[in-house]
This record gives structure tokens, sequence and C-alpha cells, in this order.
């Protein structure tokens, strides 16, 4: 591939990745993104004479002057003004696409597609950004090298001075060596991307050892929430049903000590919202006011008591940021811990609250998802919910008109039974008979109401069917009832080695008030819902990968804070005071012990130095090879071209006039005309053959071998008196 091709291929990389980095944040709706894709592609055929029409460059400058004024007026009239700055942003990259003609329109190409980098740590923190972040440490090493030889090459052939056929001249050059497939290859791409080892490193370096005093851009970030349905303050029935085979993660659990290996199959129960008004159609939730949840310390919060590390079970849950900032408990959870955040350096404990029931939110969200740890007992004793004092009974018990068939069904159905807790469980039992089956489809309801309908001709739905069913049944018997929305399931990612639950795990449940025992869970939905939700494939493999990927994406560089870094610095500190060979006492390590910690520090070391230092050692490897081997990979013009400048250079040095080591043939050439050497006219003519059979591949012909040797000649032959003004000079 010539040069300027290889060139154009590596700004449009660099420059696409920039474009994808600022459509990560939705600020730009779809028809902004279809014309930027259009203009990037159509961009591609600015070729040849087209760009260097006054008429075309005039009309792209007049346009970006335009769309800026329009942007402007539009921000006066109270428009998003990001989404106007992105918009901004992007045609302004298509626009330097569309005018690429020398090294400084490149350079500027890349200089807007890092600056589209940095604006997407506002826009997002996706593992999308990650993806954009490794193709731009790869593609940027690359973008710079090729900018920079170009700048040197037209610093070789400049279109100043001189008459009109000498500026045509050096431009039809130009043009050649820009042509040539021999100024770089293969080995320079890979070459120059083993400098992003390095760089990367030293990057990762800076992020773990840097203080983290806050979230930075990403506090600037305004983006939505994932939404999930079921979790506000209303839910319509039969909601549900439409999501059921929606696999898009919501959150992770992660038994804690992690286990080696895979974990074995376990059923979660993460409750996150209860409802206690029901019309006929939809639930809703009655307004009461939110409890603080007191915190033991600075992120322990009791629901029942203090969590216990001994006996009970500790997960660990990786919750996205949602639309309603619910966080979701484990069934049995009698505590929680959620760390602090961190504002300008300092720990600030999180705002929990508690309303009517079980249904904890956060007050503080932060648009980056939660990471807490629940403790669930393991006393059966400790499951239920203890009901809060604020708890108004008549709202669990009030009902809709027109139920007196779902009234006589209810009496029908626990006839016989001695408590609320028997007739739970015999309503249970009926809804899970044979009578009754499990279905993604609503029912139809025609002129009937949606509980009629499904009770007494359809008999099948889903999860809210079933749980609206019940509770509405239990109420009609003076039991106080509520719906509860959650996530029921759980399936194993062994990739990240968490239960993953979905969208589509998305479930409605029941709680019912039994005395002396508070609000007792039961799940009124067949166990056939199991068998439904989204496949298992070969896709549902790849999807496991990437939520395993963005999990960690999210938890070790998203959540990477203040608080990390002490606690490995801690880490850090612990092991040099067991391996310290300073102190006394018996906890002073043996001498054997010193030198076992000293190796493993010098091995550690040995292989950071092996991976900072292998790139460096194969490019310094490869860079001697070519100088060794460039001679052998000339044609036979170029070596000879080599070969007389390399004359033309021992005469000048014996005239005083020595090339320096910082200037290029031609630059020597422009210096010697300008300080008036007699034969500065021969060197030009021998250099400009020499650029032209070296980079641009042109014959050299005997007779202009035998022209060049004779302008070498009458340099080596000058006065001597030119050697000392030289000199001088």
């Amino acid at each position: 591939m010539s040069f300027a091709n290889l060139h154009k291929l590596v700004a449009y990389l660099i420059s696409g990745l920039g474009l994808l980095a600022l459509s990560l944040g939705n600020e730009l709706d779809g028809g902004i993104l279809v014309l930027t894709f259009v203009g990037y592609v159509a961009s591609l055929f600015a070729e040849g004479k087209l760009l260097h029409r006054p008429l075309y460059t005039r009309g792209w400058t007049a346009a970006v002057v335009a769309l800026l004024l329009f942007q402007i007026v539009r921000g006066l009239s109270s428009s998003p003004t990001l989404a106007m700055a992105i918009e901004f942003a992007a045609f302004l990259q298509v626009s330097r696409l569309a005018n690429r003609r020398t090294a400084a329109d490149y350079q500027q190409i890349a200089v807007l597609a890092f600056l589209h980098l940095i604006a997407a740590t506002v826009l997002s923190a996706s593992l999308s950004y990650a993806l954009i972040f490794v193709g731009f440490v790869i593609v940027t090493p690359w973008m710079l090298a090729l900018s920079q030889l170009r700048r040197e090459i037209e610093g070789n052939y400049p279109v100043l001075g001189g008459t009109e056929e000498q500026i045509e001249k050096s431009q039809a050059a130009m043009r050649r060596v820009l042509a040539s497939k021999r100024v770089v290859g293969a080995s320079f791409l890979v070459s120059t991307a083993l400098l992003a080892v390095p760089l990367f490193a030293m990057t990762l370096a800076i992020f773990v050892i840097v203080p983290r005093v806050g979230q930075g851009f990403l506090s600037l970030r305004r983006n939505e929430g994932q939404r999930v349905a079921g979790f506000g303050n209303q839910i319509e029935l039969g909601g549900f049903g439409v999501i059921r085979d929606d696999p898009t993660v919501v959150l992770r659990v992660t038994p804690l000590p992690r286990a080696e290996g895979a974990l074995p199959p376990l059923a979660l129960r993460m409750r996150g919202t209860s409802f206690d008004r029901y019309d006929g159609k939809r639930w809703t939730r009655s307004p009461a006011m939110a409890t603080p949840l007191h915190s033991l310390g600075r992120d322990h919060y009791p629901l029942r008591r203090a969590g216990d590390l001994k006996h009970d079970q500790m997960l660990q849950v990786v919750l996205d940021h949602l639309d309603e900032p619910v966080i979701f408990v484990p069934y049995g959870a009698v505590a929680l811990t959620v760390p602090p955040r961190i504002v300008q350096g300092e720990p600030i404990s999180r705002e929990l609250v508690r309303a009517a029931g079980l249904d904890i939110r956060y007050a503080d969200p932060d648009e980056l998802g939660l990471v807490y740890i629940a403790y669930v007992t393991r006393d059966p004793k400790e499951v239920d919910v203890v009901p809060m004092a604020s708890e108004i009974p008549a709202n669990y018990l009030q009902l809709p008109p027109h139920l007196e068939r779902v009234a006589a069904l209810a009496r029908r159905v626990t006839a016989g039974s001695h408590d609320p807790d028997e007739a739970a469980r015999r309503i249970v039992s009926y809804l899970h008979s044979s009578e009754f089956t499990y279905s993604l489809e609503q029912p139809d309801v025609k002129k009937d109401t949606p509980l009629d309908a499904f009770l007494f001709r359809a008999k099948s739905g889903h999860c809210e069917y079933f749980a609206s069913a019940m509770a509405i049944m239990l109420r009609t018997l003076n039991i106080p009832s509520r719906n509860v929305t959650g996530f029921v399931g759980g399936r194993y990612n062994p990739y990240g080695g968490y239960y993953a639950l979905r969208q589509g795990d998305a479930h409605s449940w029941v709680e019912a008030f039994i005395e002396h025992r508070g609000w007792v869970t039961f799940d009124p939905t067949p166990p056939a819902r199991a068998g439904l939700g989204p496949r298992q494939n070969l896709w549902a493999d790849v999807q496991a990968l990437v939520d395993a990927l963005r999990t960690r994406w999210l938890t070790s560089i998203v959540g990477y804070d203040l608080r990390t870094q002490v606690t490995i610095l801690r880490k850090l500190a612990r092991f040099f005071e067991r391996h310290s060979l300073t102190g006394g006492g018996a906890n002073m390590p043996s001498l054997k012990d010193g030198a076992r910690a000293t190796y493993k520090l010098l091995r550690f070391a040995g292989l950071v130095l092996f991976v900072l230092g292998l790139p460096l050692g194969f490019l310094w490897w490869r860079r001697r090879r070519a100088k060794q081997g460039k001679a052998r990979a000339l044609s036979a013009d170029a070596a000879q071209a080599v070969k007389l400048y390399q004359e033309l250079e021992r005469a000048l040095a014996a005239r005083g006039y020595a090339r320096p080591a910082s200037s290029t043939p031609s630059e020597h050439s422009r210096e010697l005309t300008a300080r008036g050497f007699p034969h500065a006219d021969e060197v030009h003519e021998v250099t400009e053959r020499y650029m032209q059979a070296r980079y641009g591949g042109r014959a050299l012909e005997p007779a202009e071998q035998a022209q060049l040797k004779s302008a070498i000649a009458k340099v080596r032959s000058g006065h001597s008196g030119h050697s000392g003004a030289g000199a001088g000079g």
C-alpha cells in the first residue's frame, strides 16, 4: 500500500473511533447519526484536484461557520447545549476529512479524534468506551508517526520560493514519494503498535497510583439509567409478561467468600418494591414517609440486626444504574453493607431510606450503579419481613368494586382453614393446580375485570395475574396482603463467577401478614414459569462473556476509587511488614523468610521489566536489522543514488560544508543556496536526483549518472577559500 493510502486509512480509523465515542452517550439522535455516517463515507471520495478547488474549500468553510451560528441560536432558545456541541464536533471532523490536503490537516484530524475520546468520558462509562480506548491506544502511534513522516516529506519539497516550473517539479516529486510503497511497510506498523505496550503500562500505573478524589468527568454525566418495569410508583397489570424474553442483565450476585470452580445452582429471590393499592387494572403505592436507615459505622445498615460474618451468608450484588434507585434485597436479608461515595477525596456515607414494607432506595444516585453486600440469615425464623411501625393495616385490605365472584372463590378454596397461614397456602395450591397454566399471553378481558377473566375464563397468564389474584383473594378474607415485584432466578455466568439476573427474570409474588410472624412470602405462580425465558444457545454464551467483561469494567475501572487504592496500599504495607528484616521480637521473620520475600520481589520486578522491555528490545532489533539490510533492500537505481549522494557529502565535508545530523538533504541544499555557496546549483541537482531515485522510485539513467558525477567533481574541485568562509559561517 502506498504511503498516501496508508495514511488515509489510519486517519479514517482514528476519526471513526472518535465519532463512535461521540455516539456512546445517546446524545445524538438517529437522524444525526445517519447524516454523520453518510458524510464520513462520502468524504472518502474527496481526492485529487477537488481538494484544491477554491470554491470547494470555501464552501466547507462557509458550512462550518453557518452551522456554528445555527447551534449558537439553538443554544439561546434553550436547546440541549451538550447535544449541540456534540453535533458540531461530529460535523467538524467530517469537514476535516473532506479537506485533507497536507500533514497539518491530518494532524487536526488526530487532535479532533482525541478530543472526541475525551468527550466520551463524559458521555459513557460502558464497556464500549473501553474497546474504543484500546483502539485508540493501537492506532494513535500509527497516526502520529505517519503524520510526522508526511510533514518531513512535505518539508523536503517546498511550494514557496522558486519559479513556477520549479514548484511544479517539486510537487511532482512529492507526489511520487507519497505514492511510493517503500516508505513504510508492515514491519513499521507492527513496531509502532508495540510502542502502545509501554504507553499503556505507564497509563495503568498512573491510574492505579495517582489518588482518585472523586468521579471526575463521570460526575457530569446525565444519562438515564436502564429502564426496568415494575419498580416505580405504579405497575400496569400485565407489564411483566412482555419482558420475559429480555436477556439484558440487571444485577449480578456472587456468594462470598468466592469459591473455586463453578458454583452450584442457586435460586435467588431479590425483593424490589411492594404495592398496596389496586384499582382493578393497576397496582400503586400509597404515599408514605420514607424512614432513613441508620448505619453502624460508615457503611453497615441493619435491617433486622447487624450482619454476622460467621453465621450469615454474604452475597455481593453488582447492580446496574437503573431509572429507579432501588436496592434489591435477597430473601432473608438482615443487613446491608453499602460502601460510601468518594467526594473530593472524602468518604461520604450513602443515604439509604426505607419505605413501607422492605422497600429500600438510595437517595444519592451517582449514575454509576451500585455494588453492595447483603447478609442473609440461615435461621428460618428470621426470613419473614418485619412490619414497620408506620404501616397502616387498612391500606393492605383495600379492594376495588365488583369482586363478588373472586370473594366467593376465595371462601370456597379456603373453606375449613384454621388460620391465615393455612388459608394462604390453600390459595397457592389452588393456583398451582392443573386448572391454571403459565403463559406469556395476556388474557382476553372483554367485558370482565382482568381478575374475573383470568380466574374464571382464561385461567392462563403470567406472574402478575397469579400474584394479583392471590393478593385480592386474601383481602376478601380480611387477610392483609400486598403485591411485591423483584427478580427470581439467577443463571450462573462461568466467565464472571456470579449469578446473573436478567430483565426476563422480573417477577411478582405476594406477601401476606401473618400474626406473630410478620410479612410472609408466598409465590402463587406455577413452577412452569422457570421453563420460559431467554433462550440458551451460542449467542447466549457470547452475551454471558460480554456481560462478564462489562461487569469487570464497571467494578474494577469505573468503580475504582480512593477507597480501593487505600485497600491496595494497605495490602502492600502488610506484605512488606510480613517480609521485613528490620525490627525484633517473635514476629520478626527468619533469614530464610526474608530471602524468600526478596526473591519474590525480584521475580516480580523482573517480570515487569520483561513486559516493558520486550517491545522496546524488539523495536531496537528491528531497527538494527533494517539498518544492516538497508543496502540489500535498495534497488540498483536507489543504491547508485545513495552512493552518489555519499560522494557529494564527502566532497562537501572536505570543503567545510558538512551536512548537520539535524538537517535533511533538501534542507541542507536550501541552506547552501541561502549562504551563497558557489556550487549550490550542483548540490541541488544531485540532491534532487537522489531524492527522486531513493524515495520516488525514479530510474537513474547512465547519462544522468555521468552528469551527476561531473557535478560532484565540480563541488570537490572548488577553491579552499570557501572552506574558511563556510567554517566561519
